[in-house]
């Protein structure tokens, strides 16, 4: 299949058939044309953001596994970034096969699948300036199918921005690049994301290779009796050429001798002397023949997979000792709150035992990070007077974590204690449950502001301000000088209680992870529920704890985002919408896996 795939910031062609190789049935196209409305209210032009080379690579990927059922001859993508004005397309999307029926399955299927897998998302909606109209869309024209980000063009306001979790997911696919790679030995990589594609350096087998114990000889010979020529171990390498009637004895995993041979295996001789007579003949070959695997200059690896222990495995099988990966996260963790006590004590009246230390530390067990934890006092200058005490491990973090203090209660501090240590939050309250409270600030780097845009003031720039605690701070500045180094820094203030953590973590705080690791983002997916839910509705999006096996989802019963015992089989998150009351057995949800 020919896939062209274009990520471009100038208009589209109004005509872009793609180029089929061969004879085709039927191409079909999308084209995605920017509305003149975004949620009820007039836009001038929506603001789209990517990161190039992942989304490419997703994008082909969808296309090569969805065209595994349903057959394509090419397939041509063309999707526009920056600012795109009413009535522009925002993405073509053309595909070529043998038949109709399969143009269409194919191209809905890759439509509905491009938003919750790509990372392509619309960055903002800019609003109609005062005084002029608004350019007319196409009618029927719609938006671009991709994961939905913040819609409001002018000035956020001071209160705790509430985040719908799409949104909250963008903003920080958004501020969070891929961290410069490294090279690091084989031993150091397990949990890293490699960041270059690997290929064969030698086909694989290098040989065609005995796969019994047994007697080589030529495929040809049809004798009866064989002399044997010599004797063929595992580390030998002993290359002759066989002539009828002569056989070498051959170990398990030995190169064969020459080429065009099989192995007899040794069940099936009886062996006198130097001399064998086959007592029967098989129809295989008992080889492992050159190439078999994976044929020299071949891709072995793609780029952005987390490297387990297979896949270091094959990486020290092609001597790629030093393989191109992230780098080790560093990652902070406080605990907050005078009513926490290590698990070891008994606690009195009013305090509980901390589960929160535990949980992150076995959270983050899949992510190459190095970890340090320690607890705060639920006093703001005591907490800062505590932090003062480590600067070396604030600065050179890249993760910094908070559990608890992120509401707003009288003691929850979190959130001056974030910009006290030089981070402008982002968001600080996301509209789901559990997890609500949740807030979202980074430091540093370069993601933070508009990369596109030269420094200017925020009115010109067209940007947005941000709402930082009780003040705002231009989204401009959000990567200015606060950090000394200049290094990107990110963090959460995660609500305090243990089920909520648990939900924010793989929801929020895993995205962060993977962007900031190169590795493919963590998506929705779809799935059966094995028996009813059936819970009072409520007005905001639920992220309900499951459980996951062959006949599907089980939805866990929990008392409170403070009920701990659903972790124990808690695998999966299932996506409630708002205001829904229940699901029938067998109903399509979309759920994100979490847990091991």
């Amino acid at each position: 299949m020919n896939i062209e795939i274009q990520l471009v910031r100038e208009p589209i062609p109004a005509n872009s058939v793609p180029a089929a190789t061969g004879a085709h049935g039927a191409w079909l196209d999308f084209r995605g044309v920017v509305r003149d409305e975004e949620n009820g209210r007039k836009i001038s032009a929506l603001e789209y953001e990517a990161y190039p080379e992942m989304a490419a690579r997703e994008i082909r990927r969808l296309l090569e596994e969805i065209s595994s059922r349903h057959p394509c001859l090419a397939a041509k993508v063309i999707h526009r970034l920056g600012t795109i004005p009413v009535g522009e397309t925002a993405i073509y999307v053309g595909v070529a096969s043998g038949h109709r029926g399969e143009a269409i399955a194919l191209l809905a299927e890759f439509m509905d699948k491009l938003k919750q897998d790509v990372p392509i998302w619309k960055r903002r909606a800019l609003p109609v300036p005062v005084g002029r109209a608004t350019p007319c869309a196409p009618s029927g024209a719609s938006g671009l199918a991709a994961p939905h980000a913040p819609s409001g063009g002018g000035e956020r306001t001071a209160h705790p921005t509430l985040q719908s979790l799409d949104d909250a997911l963008a903003e920080i696919r958004l501020r969070c690049p891929p961290l410069p790679a490294v090279r690091a030995p084989l031993a150091e990589c397990l949990g890293r994301v490699l960041r270059e594609t690997v290929c064969a350096p030698t086909d694989f087998p290098d040989c065609d290779r005995s796969t019994r114990d047994g007697y080589a000889i030529l495929q040809s010979d049809a004798s009866e009796v064989f002399h044997v020529m010599d004797t063929l171990h595992a580390a030998d390498w002993k290359p002759r050429a066989l002539k009828t009637g002569e056989a070498v004895r051959i170990a398990t995993g030995a190169a064969c001798p020459c080429d065009h041979v099989q192995v007899v295996m040794q069940e099936h001789v009886v062996r006198t002397g130097d001399q064998i007579r086959i007592t029967k003949r098989e129809a295989g070959l008992n080889l492992r023949q050159r190439g078999e695997d994976v044929k020299a200059g071949q891709p072995l690896l793609p780029i952005g997979v987390p490297l387990h222990a297979g896949k270091l495995a094959l990486l020290a099988a092609a001597g790629n000792t030093r393989p191109l990966v992230s780098p080790r996260l560093r990652v902070v963790h406080f605990t907050t709150g005078d009513e926490i006590i290590p698990p070891q004590l008994t606690p009195k009246p009013g305090q509980v035992r901390d589960s929160n230390s535990i949980l992150i530390r076995g959270l983050l067990e899949p992510f190459s990070c190095h970890l340090e934890q320690a607890h705060l006092p639920e006093n703001f200058e005591f907490a800062k007077s505590a932090i003062a005490g480590r600067p070396s491990a604030i600065e050179n973090a890249d993760v910094l974590l908070v559990s608890g203090g992120a509401s707003v209660g009288e003691k929850d501090f979190t959130g001056p204690l974030l910009e006290s240590l030089g981070f402008a939050i982002v968001f600080s309250q996301v509209n789901v449950r559990p997890g609500r409270p949740l807030i979202f600030a980074v430091s540093g780097g370069a993601s933070a502001s508009r990369p596109d845009l030269p420094r200017q003031s925020e009115a010109a720039a067209g940007l947005p301000a941000v709402a930082s605690g009780r003040r705002r701070v231009p989204a401009s500045r959000l990567a200015a000088d606060r950090s000394p180094s200049g290094k990107l820094r990110i963090a959460f203030g995660l609500p305090g209680n243990p089920l909520s953590h648990f939900v924010c973590f793989h929801v929020f705080v895993a995205a962060a992870l993977q962007a900031l690791m190169g590795s493919h983002p963590q998506s929705f997916r779809r799935g059966v529920l094995a028996e009813k839910f059936d819970e009072a509705p409520i007005p905001r999006e639920t992220l309900w704890p499951a459980r996951r096996d062959s006949a599907g989802l089980h939805p866990l019963v929990w008392a409170s985002s403070g009920d701990v015992t659903c972790l124990v089989e808690a695998d999966a998150l299932i996506r409630v919408p708002p205001n829904t009351a229940s699901f029938e057995a067998g109903a399509e949800v979309h759920f994100l896996p979490a847990g091991p």
